[in-house]
């Protein structure tokens, strides 16, 4: 048996969306999963439009490159693909298709003719499954491939003042005895979580500002540094501060999971 020392446990939770464009990914050689590189950009907004691009052949720019306009004939790109100026280290986002031959980007500082333009154009949806919790893309093919990322992320804080947390995980489970049988037969349905947790920080408005606009938010719990922390996408269900005279004013949060948790590592 190993004990887990419980000053190990972090709690850890999302802050506001922040964009990202054309994130690296690392694959795994086994599974030909791909997983965003940073780690700190792997929780993924759960209603934000996520692309994921796939690298193709470079193109090389033409006569009527500018700063904001890339010519190659043939492109072949569509508003919300990748490109990757690799003479100028810019990365942007496709914004207008102008034609079969130029698009319009995001400004490029010395973008001109004859840089090389690495092109990205972005998968279909169906091509590929998405985690938002782990940031990882799984296709149903194993060939290697060269994918990047871009959409809205949310960063991960922690708790610093969080003391006391508890995490409670079951499954609901219907009876589905027939007749004639001599034992119940049960089966698990739905899964649901739930949990609570306390900090001595009362002026950190993060929670109750997510009570009140009622949206779902991550919780992160990492219970010691030798077990993979659990990420659950949540509902904050109550806030309350609670001060004694000979003590210290504490917060107390409870949560409700919104929909999937994830281990990771798992």
């Amino acid at each position: 048996m190993a004990e887990l020392a419980g000053k190990n446990t972090v709690i850890k939770i999302s802050g506001t969306s922040t964009a990202m464009v054309g994130e690296a990914t690392t694959e795994d050689v086994t599974t030909k999963i791909y997983q965003i590189t940073a780690a700190t950009k792997r929780v993924l907004d759960r209603t934000a439009v996520i692309r994921v691009h796939l690298q193709g052949a470079d193109g090389t720019a033409e006569d009527g490159t500018t700063t904001t306009n890339i010519e190659i004939t043939g492109h072949g790109l569509v508003a919300g693909d990748l490109i990757i100026n690799e003479t100028h280290a810019g990365v942007r986002l496709v914004t207008v298709k102008v034609n079969d031959n130029n698009v319009t980007v995001g400004a490029i500082t010395g973008q001109t003719v004859g840089d090389t333009i690495a092109i990205y154009k972005t998968e279909p949806a169906a091509n590929y499954t998405l985690n938002r919790l782990s940031g990882t893309v799984t296709y149903t093919t194993a060939t290697t491939r060269v994918i990047m990322v871009s959409g809205d992320y949310l960063p991960m804080t922690t708790a610093a003042y969080a003391h006391n947390a508890s995490t409670s995980r079951k499954a609901d489970v219907a009876d589905v005895t027939a007749f004639g049988a001599t034992h119940y037969k049960r089966t698990a349905t739905l899964l649901s979580a739930s949990g609570s947790l306390s900090q001595f920080d009362v002026t950190d408005t993060t929670y109750v500002d997510a009570l009140k606009a009622g949206v779902p938010i991550v919780i992160e719990i990492d219970e010691s540094s030798g077990v993979e922390p659990t990420r659950y996408w949540a509902l904050l269900e109550s806030q309350e501060v609670a001060a004694a005279i000979a003590g210290v004013q504490d917060e107390t949060v409870s949560w409700v999971s919104y929909d999937t948790w994830l281990r990771l590592g798992a």
